[in-house]
């Protein structure tokens, strides 16, 4: 196997087994007494309405900004609405000044939280991940996360389970407004951290956004089917390894097979 320096790491669905549901007739009612506890009033319909729109006319907006960002560059890229990712916050922010409330970060972050705590069935590691990540940085290996998540959600649950410490950096697409498999959001991480592609290799569950994504922009891939992944791919492009399990990289890297 090649000896990779860089190992970029998708999250749900490769390191984390995670199963949520926001159908959930439950969470919106809870979440609606929740809002008309903190002075807010939603029925749970109206909130779970009103949420989902504002999630379409967020990403729209985003949408729009991003083609106009796009047209003042030399080289324009390709944008998808599919590639655009909001920030949530903003969601929950107007959710309450449409009721005449302003909530603070601090009661923002703690209403996500709840509202994921809801969601979720379970949140836990794939077997075999925290072994990985800390012998790939005992081989000075660099290890980075690219995640299609919401930092609101997601930086909570892996100081839960014990690995936001260990990556040399993360990047969120909330944080970003682009989400893989968009050209941007690989390219933002391998210019913030300098890395070469050639020495990186991207590990992921998801065929488009993770391999596909990847393929297109110029790195090796490993590619992982987990019950996350939705429909297996016919192919998988050459310059990509299928693993089938997380702790098959350790293997690999020490050439076991």
């Amino acid at each position: 196997m090649k000896n990779y320096e860089n190992y970029i790491f998708d999250l749900y669905g490769t390191l984390v087994d995670i199963k949520t549901n926001e159908n959930k007739s439950s969470l919106w009612e809870k979440a609606a007494m929740t809002c008309n506890m903190l002075g807010v009033s939603y029925t749970a319909k109206e909130l779970k309405k009103r949420y989902r729109a504002l999630v379409k006319e967020e990403t729209k907006q985003l949408f729009h900004e991003k083609i106009e960002e796009e047209q003042t560059k030399e080289q324009p890229g390709t944008i998808t609405e599919s590639q655009i990712e909001i920030n949530l916050e903003d969601v929950f922010q107007r959710l309450f000044l449409e009721k005449g409330r302003k909530i603070t970060q601090k009661q923002m972050a703690d209403i996500a939280v709840f509202f994921r705590v809801l969601s979720a069935d379970y949140i836990r590691l794939f077997e075999g991940v925290t072994e990985l990540l800390d012998n790939l940085h005992g081989e000075g290996k660099k290890i980075y996360l690219l995640s299609n998540a919401q930092r609101i959600f997601t930086e909570p649950e892996m100081r839960m389970l014990g690995i936001y410490h260990k990556f040399d950096d993360i990047l969120y697409s909330s944080d970003m407004g682009f989400k893989k498999p968009a050209f941007h959001f690989y390219d933002e991480l391998f210019k913030r951290n300098d890395l070469n592609k050639k020495d990186s290799v991207m590990i992921g569950n998801e065929y488009i956004a993770d391999i596909k994504g990847s393929f297109e922009y110029g790195i090796d891939s490993m590619y992982i089917f987990t019950e996350q992944s939705g429909k297996r791919p016919d192919n998988l492009p050459e310059n990509c390894r299928k693993i089938e399990s997380i702790t098959d990289i350790l293997n690999l890297h020490e050439g076991k097979n």
